[in-house]
């Protein structure tokens, strides 16, 4: 197993290109020729990159979150499991503060937040005035791209029997623009990182709604 290529859904170059590198990695490191699957996984990542364990707000003591594991889901869980038991105790556990979702002041954090933000912010924007389309009569078999239908957007993908599947680009959790990841035949969104199956089901959000389905008669 070869794994690599960090970076953000939706975000940079073709998805494709990331598992091409990793492949070339392999066959030139360690002579593999042959590679049977290949997947992608998202992480979830904190402002400071140490997981959120314990009650989600001082209001709600009783709301208790772990996430933010990054790469490290089998021992982050573990510990979760300890400081949430603690907690349902009442025991102390000099590991609480550390991890507490409350941690936060404003500085040097809220900076991160903003730049975080502005990304979102942007990604918002770009996609809503990016016009690169595709001729739809230029799409291939098992390719998807954004075109335009009687002059609205849709994101079209065409399987290897050249089977036509059209849904809207919107992403149903916040409105932004999704792209084609060529890697895994996904539509991802950049801005929340919500993915979507070629024929608009959810993968991963934080969306919760399929993608709108089109009708190339309408």
């Amino acid at each position: 197993m070869v794994g690599g290529e960090n970076h953000k859904t939706g975000h940079g170059e073709p998805e494709i290109c990331h598992y091409e590198a990793l492949q070339k990695f392999a066959e030139e490191t360690f002579g593999i020729g042959a590679f049977c699957c290949r997947w992608s996984a998202q992480d979830m990542t904190t402002l400071d990159k140490i997981p959120y364990i314990g009650p989600i707000t001082k209001n709600e003591e009783r709301v208790m979150v772990a996430t933010g594991f990054r790469k490290w889901g089998m021992t982050g869980t573990h510990l979760a499991a300890m400081l949430m038991r603690d907690r349902i105790m009442q025991k102390e556990n000099p590991y609480a503060d550390i991890f507490s979702p409350q941690r936060f002041e404003a500085d040097p954090m809220v900076k991160k937040f903003i730049s975080a933000n502005t990304d979102v912010a942007g990604q918002l924007v770009k996609g809503k005035l990016d016009m690169r389309d595709q001729s739809l009569d230029a799409l291939k078999n098992d390719e998807g791209a954004v075109v335009r239908i009687n002059r609205k957007r849709a994101g079209a993908y065409k399987d290897q029997d050249g089977n036509l599947y059209l849904v809207d680009t919107t992403c149903t959790h916040m409105g932004c623009e999704v792209k084609w990841n060529s890697g895994d035949c996904t539509w991802d969104c950049p801005c929340h990182g919500s993915r979507f199956a070629c024929t608009g089901e959810v993968v991963e959000g934080p969306a919760k709604e399929p993608l709108k389905k089109i009708d190339q008669q309408d």
